[in-house]
């Protein structure tokens, strides 16, 4: 009898003989020739049924893609009893980690989750030498440590499907689905939200953080009067950020009455499906405002302000959505490009990064290009004496923008409803993704189609259907990203960015606009030159970009929510990475004969340059022969690891052009965690006679991983404290590493009988004096304590600086009579990360001094206008 143990009790089992479940999903194991019909049962396994006689050969050749199980049925019921590799413990005493491990070991199992003290989820490996159920058997009735042991099994139930928005004004909000039917409504323009909703079965995961710097956000807006909605929140006033955390915090600071901008873009990301009013695109997500201080249309923005927000979002959010800027210049100071930089990589509440997105901007220009045409970049229009006078738009050659820098940050430029490019919407090189949004003419001159975007407002009503700019694509593409990440937690910021790109969708409508006509204030309007050559055209191009095809007015593409949520469950499951970029791409065209039957062949290499551990593997070939059954290819690693690609198929067949990866070739995961760098090398060998060929071509591509660098080092001096002495005590800890700081932490062990009477300073080797404790703490004893430049803002100033060369501790003790000694310090430093570059197409921006304008003040004008569109 077949039997396990559920709940305590004695489970009857029958094993099925014409079926077993693979962790492998339908695609692979229809690739590996074991089913064409094989049901996904879960996120990352399948079914597969076969003849009894066949079951057992199908599933030794199923192992070779992932653990293989027999499938079990209830022996009463004949209910489906769908194991998988992994058992929850429950032991009867809480145990020591130590004790925990050793039980593992004893059992050939990988520990997978701590639910508490007493409860643990394990995976099973080859060495547990028995299948789940018998392993479950095993424990239940010979481990005196464990109370309980079960399967976790997979079910395959009945999808109670999700019921779309009851919000009233849902039905408005075009830009989310396709049943909104307007004559100026193309139903291409839609970002298919509610469709990737279902994907889902949810509106996304509370546990996904979207932030948004803006003019504020109204709290208390009943489209985010959940519990717990907001993460955290911040307002500056004056240098100082105060946030959500502060004793003096108040709500009320978060808005101010006329300042709208940022409740919209809010509301655009996140509003929630509780049948009031609007809804976002991730409903479920939670948002995380920072209030800059504005004055009318414009944002009062500083580098050092910037820094600050940024030190305070740094592991609090995934996604980070800005709808303003400036142009033709828009450049911050370099320790702002180092931290958005820093944190990219690996920063963000996962530590995986954070996705940065910028509005592209409304003025119908260039944001990073030079040109010698004279190009408008504002409407042209003033406000005097009341009245609107036109004295005609200024204009630019030189279009900077030091963002662009900054891998992984995506601009955002407009789509109209019309599915044409929203007529302000900047464009060029830097353009990586369109959204849905407002149109309007950028010179308020003439009438141009589309809908605007309804959503949240702080004014009267509390929603607005006149929201637009690439201000709403913005953060519309932000909620979209929560709602990947909703999917695949684990991805990446730079994965998450290339699923957005090649999932963006590229059937959008091309025909450029009529220039603006003469009038009697301005016969010549032969200013009107946007877009300007190279961009001229939206049509798709290729520039190499291994998120495919590109438009300098659509970047990628419209962002398709549909597809990329898909696409992210689809990696969920154990399907193909997102690609690497081309820089991490080598090729090879040796042209050589590969001499016929001889079994030394032919070798050739690549050297890799990129340091860091392989992630993923493609690698294609090229070979002109008359019987590719002759031919063994085999890839080596430069640590000597070798993987067969080709060995004696195909038989009589010509030719063999052929790209490998892990989802068709298993065996090339086994690279992953290799060292990149070195030489890989390609060996062809003819191992029969007769039939010739030669290697025309080969390629490799990677993804590697940089690994963040960490320093620590540490002194322990156990030194006397002199007793009120100015001079005090100075020690000094010498760090080799080079390498620019993305974090530090301080750790001081110092015994004091009064630790109000102490002042500690450290002073990096670049000479910035930071005051970690001054006198405060009163007759406190003892100074233990750890400083983070995530957590304490005079230490934040230090990241950028570079981390090689003395650090120095000083400790004064100020007051008399109570004395002490500094026992321990150490300085734990993470360094920046070299972070691999995406192609872009693009032109470095020219560095320049002066700080970045903080936003551009639009008109509001009487004319077809953007009213809430605010900055960008």
């Amino acid at each position: 009898m077949i039997y396990t143990y559920r709940g305590g009790k004695k489970l009857e089992l029958a094993k099925r003989p014409d079926a077993f479940v693979a962790r492998a999903l339908p695609g692979a194991l229809e690739r590996a020739g074991i089913a064409d019909d094989a049901e996904q049962v879960s996120s990352g396994s399948s079914r597969v049924r076969a003849r009894p006689q066949d079951v057992d050969a199908l599933m030794a050749r199923s192992r070779a893609l992932g653990p293989t199980h027999h499938a079990y049925t209830l022996a009463d019921t004949g209910e489906d009893f769908l194991i998988t590799d992994r058992i929850f413990v429950t032991f009867r005493e809480p145990l020591s980690a130590e004790a925990v491990g050793a039980f593992a070991g004893r059992y050939g199992l990988l520990l997978r989750e701590r639910y508490s003290d007493r409860d643990y989820l394990f995976q099973l490996t080859e060495h547990t030498g028995m299948n789940p159920v018998k392993l479950v058997v095993a424990l239940s009735e010979n481990e005196p440590l464990v109370a309980l042991a079960e399967n976790d099994l997979n079910y395959v139930v009945t999808k109670y499907e999700l019921a779309p928005p009851s919000d009233p004004d849902y039905a408005s909000q075009w830009h989310l689905h396709g049943h909104f039917f307007h004559p100026e409504v193309d139903p291409r323009a839609n970002a298919r939200c509610e469709p990737a909703w279902r994907l889902l079965d949810s509106f996304g995961s509370p546990e996904v953080v979207v932030g948004v710097t803006d003019d504020g956000c109204k709290l208390d807006h009943p489209d985010f009067d959940s519990p717990g909605k907001f993460a955290a929140w911040g307002y500056f006033a004056g240098t100082r950020l105060v946030t959500s955390r502060d004793i003096d915090a108040q709500p009320a600071g978060m808005y101010q009455t006329g300042a709208n901008h940022g409740t919209s873009c809010a509301g655009v990301i996140a509003g929630e499906t509780d049948g009031v009013l609007t809804v976002g695109a991730a409903p479920g997500c939670r948002l995380l405002p920072i209030k800059w201080e504005s004055q009318g249309a414009s944002l009062l923005v500083n580098d050092s302000k910037m820094v600050t927000a940024l030190n305070f979002v740094a592991d609090k959010v995934d996604v980070l959505s800005n709808s303003w800027g400036s142009v033709p210049r828009f450049l911050f100071a370099t320790a702002v490009i180092n931290r958005l930089t820093a944190l990219a990589a690996s920063g963000g509440r996962r530590g995986r990064g954070i996705l940065l997105l910028w509005a592209a901007g409304n003025e119908n220009c260039p944001i990073l290009h030079e040109t010698d045409v004279d190009v408008p970049y504002t409407h042209g229009w003033v406000f005097e004496n009341g009245a609107w006078r036109w004295q005609g738009p200024q204009t630019a050659r030189r279009f900077v923008n030091n963002l662009a820098d900054v891998p992984g940050l995506l601009h955002v430029a407009a789509l109209a409803s019309t599915a044409q490019r929203s007529h302000y919407s900047n464009y060029g090189t830097g353009i990586e993704l369109c959204a849905p949004s407002s149109n309007s003419h950028a010179y308020f001159r003439m009438a141009v189609a589309g809908q605007g975007i309804t959503t949240t407002t702080g004014d009267s009503g509390l929603l607005t259907h006149e929201f637009g700019g690439t201000s709403s694509a913005t953060p519309l593409v932000a909620g979209i990203a929560a709602l990947v990440l909703s999917a695949h937690p684990e991805l990446s910021a730079f994965e998450l960015g290339s699923v957005l790109r090649r999932t963006a969708a590229k059937d959008l409508d091309t025909t450029p606009y009529v220039r603006t006509p003469a009038a009697n204030f301005d016969p010549d309007p032969s200013w009107d030159v946007s877009p300007i050559a190279p961009f001229d055209s939206g049509d798709f191009r290729d520039i190499g970009h291994a998120d495919g095809s590109w438009s300098p007015w659509f970047g990628h593409g419209r962002v398709d929510a549909e597809q990329a949520v898909a696409l992210a469950l689809q990696l969920r499951g154990g399907g193909e990475a997102p690609a690497p970029a081309p820089e991490n791409r080598w090729v090879s065209r040796p042209g050589i004969e590969i001499p016929d039957n001889q079994p030394g062949g032919i070798v050739d290499t690549l050297t890799v340059s990129a340091a860091g551990q392989v992630s993923f593997v493609r690698v294609a070939v090229d070979i002109r022969h008359s019987y590719i059954g002759d031919l063994v290819v085999t890839l080596s690693a430069p640590s000597g690891h070798e993987v067969v690609l080709h060995e004696r198929a195909g038989g009589s067949r010509n030719d063999l052009a052929v790209t490998w990866e892990a989802d068709t070739l298993p065996a090339l995961r086994s690279f992953s965690g290799e060292e990149a760098a070195g030489p890989w090398t390609l060996s062809v060998r003819d191992e029969a006679a007769f039939d010739t060929g030669r290697l025309v071509e080969w390629s490799l591509e990677l993804g590697v991983i940089v690994p963040p660098r960490t320093v620590f080092v540490e002194d322990a001096p156990g030194m006397a404290i002199p007793d009120n002495r100015v001079a005090g005590i100075a020690r000094t800890l010498a760090v080799a590493e080079a390498g620019q700081i993305a974090d530090i932490s301080v750790a001081l062990d110092i015994t004091h009988t009064y630790i109000g009477d102490l002042r500690v300073t450290l002073r990096s080797p670049a000479g910035t004096a930071v005051v970690l404790h001054s006198r405060s703490g009163g007759s406190t004893d003892n100074l233990r304590a750890t400083y983070a430049s995530a957590d304490v803002a005079v230490l934040a100033a230090l990241v950028g600086e570079p981390c090689q060369g003395d650090w120095t501790l000083q400790v004064q003790d100020l007051a008399a009579r109570d004395v002490g000694k500094l026992n321990r310090w150490s300085l734990d430093i993470a360094l920046q990360a070299a972070v691999p570059a995406t192609a872009k197409p693009k032109k470095k921006a020219a560095k320049a001094k002066a700080p970045a304008k903080a936003s551009t003040a639009r008109a509001k004008a009487a004319k077809p206008k953007r009213a809430k569109a605010k900055a960008k």
